[in-house]
Parts: structure tokens; C-alpha cells; sequence
């Protein structure tokens, strides 16, 4: 790993576009002191898909960015750290949690419990995460924290009196029955089903009309066709008889086929043909009556920490949770996923205590899916409001029709929301963008879909899909959606990253609330701030403790066994890919930083702070490890999210 660089800039340094401006004594020349490391750092903070300007050199010109054979990086490229840890000797499951294998001989796995023990990888520490929250450890043997729970015998310890407790950590979760059922089909839908099947009528009886339609459309062609040749006839004869009849007798011919022509009109003004009107929405059937929602949210002056693939995790949203954060949201889920029994995307459902205003995010294009994933939501697990994305940008989402595809079909687009309304106990909100393509803005025109169907909130990004999160936010447009409606509360997103931001935001388009997705990511304090009102010069050493609480949080969620310790280093590494853009206020000659502002290389106020400022990927691994113990030896991270970054 190459050693920053130590070099103090000079105070006359060119300021380049896009940059924090950051006092003169902390900036340096250079990120690090290897040329090649550099080089990729500047291409790490400057180069990335939300960066106004190309990828720069140490001179700052454009780097070979169509280069070919260059390293790909970000989403879905490569391991990412992924690797599954495997232990020298598998140990039986029943085995590791002190029980018995019911398999005998027949089990693939070892009984072993002295051999496995003598291989086990060391401690990480002295007391163990599950232990502490739980009374006992769900990893058992397996634990890197075992000695914290076993005793001189060898012997797992559990502290009864708090198990017996049962207290409550993390709600939903599918059970092994339901989960039998959603895979195998035989889920119950009692509510889906009748909605389905009216919702089917309605669209043949649509088809219907459409070909009705197209029918009359045809004939009335086919009718002006036949008096057009009729016409066209009758001039033929008059022409030719011109030269040797008298004007009177012209005027009398003409006059007979006008009249001819005048029958003709009428006899199909006469005809009766269906009339309808494909402007006019077909009537809703009985099973959208109105009805009050079961649980009722008051989402007004609430901050909303947005839905985050990836980095929203379950330890994520705790952390904000402690800085002040009003209303949470899981990652997105896809609807099809769930209907499966899928249990990683029934995981993304799962709850904290602690967050007491709490919405499930779906995503899915065809209606009978969203609807039949929403009930089972409704009759499983505890949630205060469902929303529907229609925002994500991926390709993968998109091409599908669902995310910010789906409100380009506004029929589609309502039948689902329709699906949702109806077997929801609880509100269905949305989220949405401006729309498709930029500078094309047709989100104004969803508002009164939403308010029809009695949508509970809808929060609008200020970014259309082809933007994806380039460029900045266009508030003005947010502004046009909240004076658009009349009764739907209405939140914005975009571009937050200070309390002033999000008083400026608020002030300028009375917008009921605003979410905020990637500021919180940098800075999760800042909801703190937000309440406070104040710019938090917040030290390493409390962002360490930040980190450790995360990792705490990490382990208890996705378990403390070898696999449990790297999934949580990853998703550690994978926020940091945010965190590192932070510029400390201490640090900055003008407050507060924007969100669009990345920082040219500089020193920390101490040696953490240095290191956490780091663009380099490995560096963040470093930072994981003061945490989490000893990265694998074959352990290497590139971010999921296209993120300023690169391994070094």
C-alpha cells in the first residue's frame, strides 16, 4: 500500500470546478506519492458518473475515458468482496449450536467438534454481539467471538434469564410454512384473487371497445372511400358530355349529383353505429369503494431516510435512527421475488424496533404481481406504509417496465396502484421521477392518478431517469408537483447534505417533508443537524465510534461466524465508498460543503482523519479491519455502486 502524500500545497493552487474549497494548511499537492496511485485517485473523486467533467491526470486534462481493455469497475463487475469464507472443517449445524445431528452417519458434514475447534481462526474479541443482545449466540461453536460464551468445559453458556425475557430486536420475516406455500404455489390470496379477476373483465371489456372502435373507424373509411369514387364518376361523365350540352343541361346534371351526394351523407349520419370514447376511463368496479385505511401517518415536517439498495440495510438505518432520522424505508424488493418465498428478499423486510415509522419499497410492473406480493406483505409482517418505486434508473429494472418505466404506462401504472390500494391495510405511497428523459418533465401529469386512487404520499426526485443522479437536483420542478396537488402530501429529494440545504428546499417549495438518500450516506448525523439546526464538526474518533456501532449492529444482523464477519466488513467498505466524501467543517474555508463538491487531496486534522478522507478502496478495507479484525488474505473490494474509488 503506497503511503499518502504529506506535501503541503500552496495557497495560490488553482482552484478547479466542482471542488470543497478547503483551508489552505490542510490541502496537499498530491493524494499520494505514487504517480500511478494518484493519478487514479483524481479519477476516483473527479471521474465517477455524477462528476461534471471527464477523468483527470495530475493536470487535470481527460484520461484516456474511452480507453479500451481499461479495468471495469462498479456495479456487478467482479467479486466485490464477495467470496464465501469457508471454514478448514464444516461443522454441522445442530453440532455448532451445542445440539445433536438428528442425520447420524449419514450427515455430510463433520461431528467433529475438538478438530474443528483446534482449526478454528482466533478470536476477534471478548464479547460477542449476539451474546450481549440475545442472552445466547444463533452461531454457536462457530462464533469468532466464542470464548465470550463458553465455558472451562467447553461448554456454550446461555444466559436463560435473559432469553426467557424474549425481548424483541428485529421484527418480520417470513416462517418456514409461509415461505412452503409461497414457493409451492399455494398461498392463500383472498383478497388478489377476486380484484384479479374483476380487473380482467375490465380490461376485455376494454378490448372490446377497442375493436368496436376500430370497426366503426374502418367502415366509416370504407363508406367516405365508396362516395369518393361515386364522386369522382359522376365529374368523369359531366366532363365528357361537356363539349356538346348546354349550359342549363350541365347545371341540371350537377345538381342531381349534388343531390346524390347529399342522400349519400345522410344515409350515414343515419346509420347507427356504437359511440365510444376511448378518452373516457372505464368505470371501477365495486371493489375499489373507498374505504379508511386501517393505520393512518401523519408524514408531514418528518425527515425520511430514502430506500437504499445495498447500503439501506437493516445496521444502516439504525445508525440513522440514533442521529434522529423520522420515517425509514427498506431496499427495494422485487415483487416477483417475494411471491417466490425468496428468503434474501424477504430479508429486506425486516424491522428494527427502534425505527418506529417504517415502509416496505416493492417494485414490479405487472399488477397481479405487486398485488398478490402486497397482501402477503399485509398479512405477514408489521409495516406502516408500502412504496411502490417508480424511480429506479438500472437498466435491468427498466427494460422490464417497472421502476421510472412504469409511469410512461399510466394504465399499467394505475392498475397497480389499484392492486396495492385495495389489499393494503396500510397506505400506498409512490416515488417517482420528473421523468424519463431530461428536460422532458411529465411527472406533473401522474398527480392527479395519485390523488384518485387516494395515494397516502408521493415523494418526487428532481432527476429524470436519463440523468440518473447527474447534475443537480431541480428543485423548481419539485416545486410544480407540490403546488399541482391538492390533498396528497408531497416530500422532495435530491441534494441535501446540510440543515441549510434542507431549510432552503422546504422554504422555497413548501414540500410537506424531504427524503433524503445519498446525504445521508456522507453524513448520516445529518439528521442531527437538521434537528439542531447547527453544522456538527463531528472527529474521527466519533465517526470511529459511529463505525463500531455499525459493525455491532453488522454482526448481530448477519451473524458473528466467519461469513457473518465478512458480510458485515462488506457492507462496511460499501458505505464507505460515501462516507469518504465527507470534508470535516473544521476543514472547510467555505460552509457548508455541497453535495456536488468532491475534495482535492488534503490532510486530516489527525492520522484517522486522513485515512477515512482516502479514496483508495484498500484503504477502507484498512479502515474495516481496525474493526473487524484481519481482513482474508484473498479478500478484495470494489464498490457496488459506481462510487469514487479504486483498489491500490
Amino acid at each position: 500500500m503506497s503511503e499518502p502524500a504529506t506535501t503541503t500545497a500552496s495557497t495560490t493552487r488553482e482552484h478547479r470546478p466542482g471542488e470543497a474549497r478547503i483551508k489552505s494548511q490542510f490541502l496537499k499537492e498530491k493524494w499520494f506519492d505514487n504517480d500511478e496511485d494518484n493519478n487514479e485517485a483524481m479519477n476516483a473523486v473527479f471521474g465517477d458518473e455524477e462528476a461534471e467533467g471527464g477523468r483527470f491526470t495530475e493536470s487535470g486534462g481527460n484520461r484516456n475515458k474511452h480507453k479500451k481493455g481499461r479495468k471495469e469497475r462498479g456495479a456487478n463487475k467482479g467479486p466485490r468482496g464477495k467470496k464465501r469464507i469457508e471454514d478448514e472443517i464444516k461443522l454441522c449445524k445442530p453440532i455448532a449450536l451445542g445440539d445433536e445431528c438428528t442425520y447420524g452417519d449419514s450427515c455430510r458434514f463433520s461431528h467433529d467438534l475438538e478438530k474443528y475447534l483446534e482449526t478454528k481462526p482466533a478470536d476477534l474479541g471478548d464479547k460477542c454481539p449476539q451474546f450481549e443482545a440475545f442472552g445466547k449466540c444463533r452461531n454457536g461453536y462457530k462464533c469468532r467471538f466464542l470464548n465470550a460464551h463458553m465455558d472451562e468445559n467447553k461448554k456454550l453458556i446461555i444466559n436463560q434469564e435473559f432469553v426467557e425475557k424474549n425481548i424483541p430486536h428485529t421484527r418480520n420475516g417470513l416462517t418456514s410454512d409461509v415461505q412452503f406455500k409461497l414457493a409451492k404455489f399455494k398461498y392463500e390470496f383472498t383478497k388478489s384473487l377476486p380484484f384479479i379477476e374483476q380487473l380482467k373483465k375490465e380490461i376485455d371489456s376494454e378490448e372490446s371497445q377497442k375493436e368496436v372502435n376500430r370497426k366503426r373507424k374502418l367502415d366509416q373509411v370504407e363508406e367516405n372511400d365508396s362516395k369518393d369514387q361515386e364522386t369522382q364518376s359522376s365529374e368523369e361523365k359531366i366532363q365528357k358530355t361537356e363539349e356538346s350540352t348546354t349550359v342549363t343541361e350541365i347545371k341540371e346534371k350537377e345538381d342531381k349529383a349534388n343531390e346524390s351526394s347529399a342522400n349519400l351523407e345522410q344515409e350515414s349520419i343515419d346509420k347507427d353505429l356504437p359511440d365510444v370514447n376511448m378518452n373516457i376511463e372505464p368505470k371501477l368496479g365495486p371493489i375499489d369503494v373507498e374505504r379508511p385505511y386501517k393505520k393512518l401517518i401523519d408524514f408531514s415536517n418528518k425527515t425520511y431516510l430514502a430506500p437504499l439498495t445495498t447500503v439501506g440495510n437493516l445496521p444502516f438505518r439504525r445508525i440513522c435512527k440514533e442521529y434522529g432520522v423520522d420515517i425509514t424505508c427498506g431496499e427495494m424488493a422485487m415483487a416477483r421475488n417475494l411471491l417466490q418465498g425468496q428468503t434474501s428478499e424477504w430479508a429486506l423486510t425486516k424491522r428494527h424496533v427502534s425505527e418506529d415509522i417504517f415502509g416496505i419499497q416493492i417494485c414490479g410492473s405487472k399488477f397481479d404481481q405487486v398485488t398478490k406480493a402486497c397482501e402477503a406483505i399485509n398479512n405477514e409482517v408489521d409495516v406502516d406504509f408500502v412504496d411502490l418505486n417508480m424511480g429506479c434508473p438500472i437498466d435491468l429494472v427498466f427494460n422490464q417496465g417497472a421502476g421510472s418505466a412504469l409511469p410512461e404506462h399510466k394504465g399499467k401504472m394505475r392498475k397497480v396502484l389499484r392492486g396495492m390500494t385495495h389489499v393494503l391495510d396500510c397506505p400506498a405511497t409512490v416515488k417517482f421521477r420528473t421523468g424519463v428523459k431530461k428536460n422532458v418533465y411529465t411527472a406533473h401529469k401522474l398527480i392527479p392518478i395519485f390523488e384518485g386512487l387516494d395515494i397516502g404520499l408521493g415523494t418526487i426526485h428532481g432527476r429524470s431517469r436519463q440523468q440518473r443522479y447527474t447534475r443537480l437536483a431541480d428543485w423548481d420542478y419539485v416545486k410544480t408537483i407540490k403546488e399541482s396537488s391538492r390533498r396528497m402530501p408531497i416530500f422532495g429529494n435530491g441534494d441535501v447534505l446540510s440543515f441549510e440545504d434542507y431549510n432552503k428546499h422546504r422554504e422555497d417549495t413548501r414540500v410537506d417533508g424531504i427524503m433524503i438518500g445519498r446525504g445521508a450516506l456522507i453524513k448520516p448525523w445529518l439528521f442531527t443537524e437538521i434537528k439542531e439546526q447547527r453544522h456538527w464538526d463531528i472527529s474521527s474518533k466519533e465517526r470511529l465510534e459511529m463505525l463500531q456501532r455499525f459493525c455491532q449492529y453488522g454482526l448481530e444482523h448477519w451473524g458473528t461466524d466467519s461469513q457473518g464477519v465478512n458480510a458485515t466488513r462488506r457492507f462496511l467498505c460499501e458505505w464507505q465508498s460515501f462516507l469518504y466524501r465527507y470534508v470535516p467543517v473544521g476543514l472547510l474555508e467555505v460552509v457548508p460543503q455541497k453535495i456536488n463538491e468532491r475534495a482535492p487531496p488534503y490532510s486530516g486534522r489527525d492520522d484517522l482523519e486522513t485515512l477515512m478522507a482516502s479514496p483508495k478502496s484498500s484503504d477502507w478495507v484498512k479502515i474495516s479491519e481496525l474493526l473487524l479484525g484481519p481482513a482474508p488474505e484473498d479478500f478484495s473490494f470494489v464498490p457496488k455502486h459506481k462510487a469514487n474509488s479504486f483498489e491500490g
